[in-house]
C-alpha cells in the first residue's frame, strides 16, 4: 500500500498518495502527525456493489474463514482495526487478511501494539507475556501487512462517503458502547460531515444515530462478548447496511491456544480464554455485557 510516495500541494495542505489497493487510491492530507486524515476514492464502481465491513478479528483465523466464505461475493471490504492479538492463530489471520485484501485497513489500538510492544508492557504479567510469545511468532509477511494499515479518517469508497475510526476514544469520554451518551459517538469523526462513520474496539453490534449521521459498529469477528459464540460484521450493499451473524467451528482455535507456550505459567488465564470464546462473553460474563446479552445485542 505505501508504495513510491508523491507529495503534491492541494491548496494549504500537504498530500501524499499512499498507494493503489483493487483500485482505491489512498492519499493522505493534512500536515499534523497527530491526526492524519486518508481519503480513499473508488475508481470504478458499476452494478450491484457490496462492501464487507469487519472489525476486531483479535487472531480468530477461524472466525475470519467463516466471514469469508459466507461473503464469498464482496467488491470491496472495509476492516476497521484489531486483527492479531492477542489471539492464538496470528499468522493464519494474517494470512486470510491478506487474501481478503481490504480496500482499507484501519489501525487498531492492538495492530499498535504489534509495531510497538512497549505499548502493553505495563499490562498484568500473564498478558504480557501472551502478547510477546505471539508477537515473536509473527512472520515478516503478518508484521508487513500489520504496517500498511491507516489512520482514522474521512473516505469515500464505491460511492459511500464515510469516516472510519477503529473506536478507540479517549477514556476520559467513555466506551461508544450503545446506551453511552452521544458525546462518546461525536468524538469519533470530529464533525465530518459524513452520513456513516464505521467503528469497532467495543466488540458490540449496534447502530446510533445523531442528525444525519448512523454511527455503525459491526461487532467483533472473532472476540464474542454478548453472549453468543458467533462472527459479526456488516454489508452495504447498494449503499444500504445491514449487520449479520455467521457462526463457526471453534474447534481449530481451541487446539491452537493449547499450544500456546507461554500460557504453560498460567492455565487459569488459558481457560478464561476458552472460556469466553466458548461461553460468547470474550473478556468475561460481567457488565455490560450481560446487560447487552439480555437485551439482545450481538
Amino acid at each position: 500500500m505505501k508504495a513510491n510516495p508523491v507529495f503534491d500541494e492541494i491548496g494549504s495542505h500537504l498530500a501524499r498518495v499512499q498507494g493503489m489497493r483493487n483500485g482505491v487510491e489512498l492519499v493522505q492530507v493534512g500536515e499534523n502527525p497527530d491526526r492524519v486524515l486518508l481519503k480513499a476514492t473508488a475508481t470504478k464502481y458499476s452494478g450491484r456493489m457490496k462492501i464487507l465491513v469487519i472489525s476486531d478479528i483479535h487472531g480468530n483465523a477461524e472466525a475470519l474463514r467463516a466471514v469469508m466464505d459466507a461473503e464469498q461475493d464482496a467488491d470491496h471490504v472495509i476492516f476497521l482495526g484489531d486483527a492479531l492479538l492477542s489471539g492464538p492463530q496470528p499468522n493464519e489471520t494474517a494470512e486470510l487478511l491478506a487474501k481478503l485484501n481490504p480496500d482499507i485497513c484501519v489501525i487498531g489500538n492492538h495492530d499498535e501494539e504489534v509495531l510497538d510492544p512497549s505499548h502493553y508492557k505495563k499490562f498484568p504479567a500473564e498478558w504480557v507475556a501472551l502478547n510477546d510469545w505471539l508477537i515473536e511468532q509473527l512472520t515478516p509477511e503478518s508484521v508487513e501487512l500489520i504496517k500498511t494499515f491507516t489512520a482514522e479518517g474521512q473516505y469515500q469508497l464505491a460511492g459511500l462517503d464515510m469516516y472510519l475510526h477503529h473506536g478507540n476514544i479517549d477514556k476520559s469520554i467513555g466506551a461508544a458502547w450503545p446506551d453511552q451518551p452521544d458525546e462518546c459517538f461525536l468524538s469519533m469523526d470530529n464533525g465530518s460531515g459524513s452520513p456513516f462513520v464505521l467503528f469497532g474496539h467495543t466488540h458490540v453490534q449496534f447502530e446510533r444515530r445523531i442528525g444525519n449521521t448512523r454511527y455503525i459498529n459491526p461487532g467483533s469477528v472473532g472476540q464474542p462478548r454478548c453472549g453468543r459464540l458467533h462472527a459479526c460484521y456488516g454489508v452495504f450493499l447498494d449503499g444500504h447496511y445491514t449487520p449479520r451473524q455467521v457462526t463457526y467451528d471453534p474447534t481449530p482455535w481451541l487446539a491452537a491456544i493449547e499450544k500456546v507456550a507461554a500460557l504453560e505459567a498460567y492455565p487459569e488465564f488459558r481457560q478464561w480464554h476458552i472460556d469466553g470464546l466458548l461461553n460468547g462473553f470474550g473478556v468475561g460474563e460481567r457488565e455490560p455485557w450481560v446487560r447487552y446479552a439480555a437485551e439482545g445485542y450481538c
